[in-house]
């Protein structure tokens, strides 16, 4: 078992409004900076650990990456951290835009 959950787009896009959940991008910074999904946060080495010290354990997670792919790994990761709502869009932020869900710039 992984721990985490696979969400398609649409039922992340339903948990990010049903719940105050904390949508993590772990694309790089200009990806992140040229469009993103609306009200995401991008991490990486400089921002992880205080995010990890500041965070709640049973916060929602919602992470993506590019297509899905490394997203498992960070899901992986969060979870092994303590984290126990965590879950990975599938297809990362290419198919949350093929679905045409809200992005916004930095």
């Amino acid at each position: 078992m992984s721990g985490y959950a696979e969400l398609s787009p649409a039922e992340a896009q339903e948990l990010m409004q049903a719940e105050d959940a904390c949508v993590i991008d772990i694309r790089d910074g200009n990806s992140f900076s040229s469009a993103h999904i609306t009200g995401a946060i991008q991490l990486d080495q400089t921002s992880l650990g205080p995010f990890l010290e500041a965070t709640e354990k049973d916060a929602a997670l919602v992470i993506y990456c590019y297509h899905g792919i490394s997203s498992h790994s960070a899901a992986s990761f969060f979870v092994d951290q303590g984290f126990s709502r965590v879950s990975h869009i599938a297809g990362g932020f290419e198919a949350w835009q093929q679905q045409v869900l809200p992005v916004e710039p930095s």
